[in-house]
């Protein structure tokens, strides 16, 4: 059979009567296919519910030599007609040769499918493909290709050159460095694997890259390769990700390194200056339960890096209520929160006068999230108690307090506050009781009992 119209010219001839089932999909493939050409390509039926269809749609893409088909081609390996897997396998003896490397590399998706679908055995097939590709005439083509991918294929081709690597530590420093996260850890295991000598360098190097959960991993695999570790810990503790440090942390007595000393030496020189060395000093400051010297810490409060100012807020303490007040300021709506939850803890009666002069000051510029934020952390009662104390300075505007004190009493169901004394709750009823009486408020009535 040399052509496609001879094989459809023939189906045509297979009809006659009484029509069965056979016939049916026969004449529904001829007419889906005399109309191919204007309706979609062979690919688009490629994989149509008919097997006429897709049998015809394979020989056809037999005909071609393109990515498109090779991709066509090993979808149909795995086909449920018999005929079709053979018809598809047939035309895949073609693309097995270094010239079509490329139109593989195109197909890797399909071909990393190919691999878990199980209708047929296709181990043979893959270990084909996979041997040529690891062959010295797809190597660099491959290898370019690697570079350039993400996701499952950077691993698939990561994996496919690391079993026959022609230099081991070019390809390794390659994957270190790798925008594919996945592919990196890959490569600090097999790194890790090389003898030392050969491994050393690749991990140090590796060492300085960005990605905490990188340094860690090579960290692990670089200590017992040292023959000198102090200075690797020493970087180690001051290091941005909390992973790296709290590994160095661990490892450091057990290397005669003082991760107290380290901090004390760092913060006997000059500030640092890039974002990633003070999160490393204010980490390290948080995990040893230390404290930053004054101007160590009034400068990493007005950083430009947001990070920064947030992990400087989480060392302020509880007697440093004015520079916790301050931080409030703060234009980070990440750095206010920090703030929030640090005053949060602290006991109520340190906290009552700044929190009730910061509202005072700038209850109507501040947001509304940021005023709430800053008005919940009042207890429950001493809210409306605040509430009341600005309707009862007479100025004007005390239609407008009257409609915060009924908007309180609105969000009120079970009014918990173990700080305000009874007797000054019962005063803070009593002046809602006067309230509903007038009818200024409705709410209050369910505060009253």
């Amino acid at each position: 059979m040399n052509n496609t119209q001879d094989w459809l010219t023939r189906l045509a001839r297979k009809q006659g009567q009484p029509a069965t089932y056979e016939d049916y999909r026969r004449n529904e493939a001829l007419e889906i296919l005399a109309h191919v050409g204007s309706t979609g390509t062979w690919a688009d039926v490629s994989n149509h519910a008919n097997g006429f269809v897709r049998e015809v749609a394979v020989r056809e893409m037999c005909r071609q030599a393109s990515a498109e088909a090779l991709a066509v081609l090993i979808e149909r390996l795995n086909d449920w007609v018999p005929q079709v897997r053979e018809l598809a396998a047939a035309g895949l003896q073609h693309y097995l040769s270094p010239v079509h490397t490329q139109a593989w590399l195109s197909a890797l998706e399909p071909l990393m499918a190919l691999a878990a679908q199980r209708r047929v055995d296709h181990s043979q097939t893959l270990s084909t493909v996979r041997a040529m590709l690891q062959s010295a005439k797809c190597r660099d083509e491959v290898y370019a290709d690697f570079l350039d991918r993400q996701g499952k294929a950077a691993r698939y081709l990561f994996t496919l050159l690391l079993e026959n690597p022609e230099n081991p530590e070019t390809l390794l420093r390659s994957a270190l460095a790798h925008r594919e996260l996945t592919v990196r850890l890959m490569a600090v295991s097999a790194t890790a694997m090389l003898p030392a000598p050969q491994s050393l360098p690749l991990l140090l190097e590796a060492m300085s890259r960005p990605g905490g959960k990188i340094r860690v991993r090579v960290l692990h695999a670089l200590l017992p390769l040292l023959a000198d570790p102090k200075p690797v810990l020493h970087e180690a503790l001051l290091d941005v990700s909390p992973a790296v440090r709290n590994l160095a942390l661990w490892a450091a007595p057990r290397n005669d390194v003082d991760a107290h000393a380290v901090l004390a030496e760092r913060l006997s020189q000059p500030l640092p200056t890039a974002k990633q060395h003070w999160l490393g000093v204010i980490g390290l400051t948080t995990e040893l339960a230390g404290t930053l010297p004054e101007h160590w810490h009034a400068r990493a409060l007005r950083s430009a890096f947001v990070t920064v100012r947030q992990a400087a807020a989480r060392l302020l303490r509880d007697d440093q209520l004015p520079e916790l007040f301050a931080a409030l300021d703060d234009p980070s709506d990440k750095v206010f929160s920090v703030v929030i939850a640090r005053l949060d803890k602290v006991s109520w009666p340190l906290l009552i006068r700044g929190v009730k002069a910061k509202l005072d000051q700038d209850w109507h510029e501040l947001p509304l999230a940021r005023r709430s934020a800053t008005f919940q952390l009042l207890p429950t009662w001493q809210q409306v108690g605040y509430l009341l104390s600005r309707l009862d300075t007479g100025h004007a505007g005390q239609t407008y307090w009257i409609g915060q004190i009924e908007s309180w009493c609105d969000r009120q169901y079970l009014v918990v506050d173990p700080v305000t004394p009874k007797a000054e709750r019962e005063t803070l009823r009593e002046k809602i009781r006067e309230l509903t009486a007038k009818g200024l408020i409705r709410s209050g009535v369910r505060l009253l009992s």
